[in-house]
C-alpha cells in the first residue's frame, strides 16, 4: 500500500443548539433539525471506519460547552468505542469551549484514545499500514480564555512524519477570539509538518515548506451566520510512502446546510415575479446540498420598481416566499427573509437634474455617436446608475 490515511476533524461543538432557526418555523421543523444535526458525529465515524483511516485527530471543541451535555457525552463515548472495535486509534485535543478539567470523560474512554494533557505536548507514535510511523503531537487547553503561547510547546518535538494537533487562531483571525495565538511563521518554522488545527470554523488549507497547516471547518454548521454556512465536514489525509503529507482531501460529514441566499430583484419588473425569482435562486444551493435539508437566510436586494409595493405588502410577501420555498426545499425552510433593497432611480426625472448622473445622461443622449449600439447603451445607464446609487 503507497498511501495510508488518517482523518482531522475540529470543532463539532456537540451538544450546541442551533441558532437562527426563526421565529416562523414550526415546532416539528425545528425538532426534526436537532436530530438531524446529531448524525453528523456519526458520519464522520462512519467515515473513518469505511475508509480504514489509521487514526483520527479531533482538534478542540468536540464538545460546545465545558458541562459537556450528557446525551453528546454518551454519543460520543459510543463512536470512541466503534474506532477502538475498528482498531482505529483517536488523538483529542481540548479548546475554548471544553477545556480539559476533572469532568472530562477521559475514565471512561477506550484505551485507544489519547486526550492532550494541558501542562505540555505530548506525542504518541503510530505506526501506517505503508509503514511510515508518524508522531502525533498535541495539547489542550486548561481554560476556557487561553492565552498561552501554545505553539511554542512543539518547538523540542522530533520525527520525519509530525502531525501537531492544536487549538489556536493563526493570524489573530477578527471573526473568532484570539486564543492560543500563533504566527504563521510560529507554524512554518516548527517541527511539525502537519499542523491539524480547530478553532476557525471557516474550511482553510495552506501548504509550507515542510507540508501543511489545516483547518476542516466546524463538522455541522449551526446557523445562518457567514462561517456556519455551506458543506461542513472533515478532511482527509493521506501519508505517502516516503512520509510526506499530501493536500487533504475535504468531506462533507454534515446532516443538515445553511446557506445565505441573495436575489436581485433589479430586473424584476412586478410583484408577481419575485417568488419565481426567489426559487430560482434556490437551485444551485438545493443543487449543492445534495439532498440534504437545506435552511436558508434569504435577502431581497437590488434598486427595484415595486420596492414601494413589497414595503407595503412585507408581512403577507413572507408567508407566501416562505410557503413557496417550502415546496423545494423539503424537511429545510427559509429562516430568515432580510430586505435591503431600494427605490430604482427614474432616468426621467435624473436627466434634468444638475448632479453628476444627470450630467452624464445628458451627454449620452446630446451625442447618440458617443455609445451607437442600444444595448450598450443601456448597459452603460445601468452601470453608472448603480455605481451612483449605491454611494449615495
Amino acid at each position: 500500500m503507497a498511501n495510508s490515511t488518517f482523518l482531522h476533524a475540529a470543532d463539532l461543538h456537540l451538544g450546541a443548539p442551533l441558532q437562527s432557526l426563526g421565529s416562523q418555523l414550526g415546532a416539528e421543523v425545528r425538532n426534526q433539525a436537532l436530530g438531524l444535526v446529531r448524525r453528523a458525529f456519526d458520519n464522520l465515524i462512519d467515515l473513518a471506519i469505511s475508509e480504514e483511516v489509521a487514526f483520527v485527530v479531533l482538534a478542540g471543541d468536540v464538545y460546545d460547552t465545558s458541562e459537556r451535555d450528557p446525551a453528546a457525552r454518551r454519543r460520543v463515548l459510543l463512536g470512541l468505542r466503534r474506532l477502538a472495535d475498528a482498531g482505529i486509534p483517536v488523538f483529542i485535543a481540548h479548546g475554548n469551549h471544553d477545556p480539559l478539567t476533572a469532568a472530562t470523560l477521559s475514565g471512561e474512554l477506550p484505551e485507544s484514545v489519547t486526550v492532550f494533557p494541558t501542562d505540555a505536548v505530548a506525542t504518541s507514535q503510530v505506526v501506517l499500514p505503508n509503514g511510515v510511523t508518524v508522531t502525533v503531537a498535541g495539547i489542550s487547553y486548561e481554560q476556557a480564555d487561553e492565552q498561552r503561547r501554545l505553539v511554542g510547546a512543539f518547538g523540542e518535538i522530533s520525527g520525519s512524519s509530525v502531525v501537531g494537533v492544536l487549538h489556536t487562531n493563526v493570524g489573530g483571525a477578527s471573526a473568532h477570539s484570539n486564543y492560543a495565538p500563533c504566527s504563521v511563521t510560529e507554524l512554518e518554522t516548527s517541527p511539525v509538518h502537519y499542523w491539524a488545527l480547530g478553532h476557525i470554523h471557516d474550511r482553510s488549507v495552506n501548504e509550507t515548506p515542510k507540508g501543511w497547516w489545516a483547518y476542516p471547518g466546524n463538522l455541522q454548521g449551526r446557523s445562518t451566520k457567514a462561517t456556519e454556512c455551506g458543506a461542513k465536514g472533515v478532511l482527509l489525509v493521506d501519508v505517502e510512502s516516503d512520509g510526506h503529507f499530501a493536500e487533504p482531501r475535504f468531506v462533507a460529514c454534515d446532516a443538515l446546510r445553511f446557506e445565505r441566499v441573495e436575489v436581485d430583484l433589479s430586473l424584476v419588473s412586478g410583484y408577481t415575479d419575485v417568488g419565481d425569482r426567489v426559487l430560482e435562486s434556490l437551485e444551485t444551493p438545493l443543487g449543492r446540498a445534495a439532498g440534504r435539508p437545506l435552511f436558508v437566510r434569504l435577502e431581497l436586494t437590488g434598486s427595484t420598481e415595486i420596492a414601494a409595493e413589497l414595503d407595503q405588502n412585507w408581512e403577507s410577501l413572507i408567508v407566501e416566499l416562505s410557503d413557496e420555498a417550502a415546496a423545494v426545499l423539503g424537511s429545510g425552510a427559509l429562516v430568515k427573509i432580510e430586505r435591503s433593497y431600494r427605490p430604482a432611480i427614474d432616468l426621467v426625472a435624473e436627466r434634468g437634474r444638475e448632479n453628476l448622473l444627470g450630467k452624464v445622461l445628458q451627454r449620452l443622449d446630446a451625442d447618440p455617436e458617443l455609445v451607437d449600439q442600444p444595448d450598450l447603451r443601456a448597459e452603460i445607464e445601468r452601470t453608472l446608475v448603480a455605481a451612483l446609487d449605491g454611494s449615495r
